[in-house]
């Protein structure tokens, strides 16, 4: 086996007025780091805490992050997308995504890769069209937001069909699985731990972190087990031995589902056959 890339499975939010966080954030174990221009950051700071990520970006072109933006109907917008020409920004954020023409402001600007976080009525009533975007690497789901703005109480449970629309979306559009929104409650590592795992079992392939205590416990919740690691390697062996022929492993039928199924947990664990 041979290291390989593996998929994002925690992103940290850092407010972008708070630069001397930037590098502490860089050094913990999230997979993505995200600059974070929108909700994070008060009114009266917008402009100067753009300013700022602007230096730093510039001084630090070996330090490469994520950026969540101003919304597209914001007055920062069109002056936050010019962040999106430096190198070592990897991907955009875009928050309150109602529309495929809310990707195609940022593509006007820069080609560049774009995370659309849904988190509006509006934004999942057209969920599937956002989907597949030109840009659209994978949806994110702004749950907080998104459960205000339905006036809707309760917890993880009476999002269900909301969230299984996200795993459905992205998979007819083809793009990666998408991100699971926060836990609030950074410091009830049950709940974090618990609501990672519900996520995981939905077909999401991350979640959204707002707290690096919460790092860990989502990078654990969606690293395959050793269970896992066992089985698919086992897959891909019969697989490989049997050239071509139908088989079966522990009683049941080896088809392509299960063929891909066991690639993907090998990805998950940086692993490749």
């Amino acid at each position: 086996m041979e290291n390989v890339q593996k998929s994002a499975r925690s992103y940290l939010f850092i407010p972008a007025n708070r630069v001397e966080r930037f590098e502490k954030a860089l050094n913990t174990q999230a997979d993505a780091i995200i600059i974070d221009l929108e909700d994070a950051v008060p009114v009266d700071m917008k402009i100067s805490a753009r300013n700022g990520l602007k230096n730093w970006l510039m001084d630090h072109p070996q330090k490469n992050v994520m950026i969540r933006i101003n919304s597209k109907n914001s007055e920062w917008f069109t002056d936050d997308i010019q962040l999106a020409k430096f190198s070592n920004v990897q991907a955009i954020i875009l928050p309150k995504t109602e529309s495929v023409a809310d990707i195609d402001a940022i593509t006007a600007i820069h080609v560049i890769n774009i995370f659309a976080l849904i988190e509006t009525p509006f934004g999942f009533a057209n969920i599937r069209q956002i989907a597949q975007a030109k840009s659209v690497q994978a949806l994110m789901f702004g749950s907080i937001d998104f459960q205000l703005e339905m006036n809707m109480q309760g917890g993880y449970e009476e999002l269900l069909s909301f969230r299984n629309e996200f795993v459905l979306a992205s998979k007819l559009a083809g793009i990666e699985s998408p991100i699971d929104g926060v836990t609030v409650d950074f410091k009830d590592e049950t709940l974090v731990e618990r609501e990672t795992l519900q996520a995981k079992n939905l077909g999401f392939a991350g979640k959204l972190c707002i707290h690096p205590n919460q790092v860990n416990i989502v990078n654990t919740a969606f690293t395959p087990t050793d269970a896992e690691m066992e089985w698919a390697q086992r897959v891909l062996k019969a697989v490989h031995q049997a050239q071509g022929q139908a088989i079966s492993l522990d009683g049941k039928m080896i088809d392509l589902p299960v063929i891909l199924r066991a690639q993907k947990i090998l990805k998950q664990a940086g692993l490749n056959a």
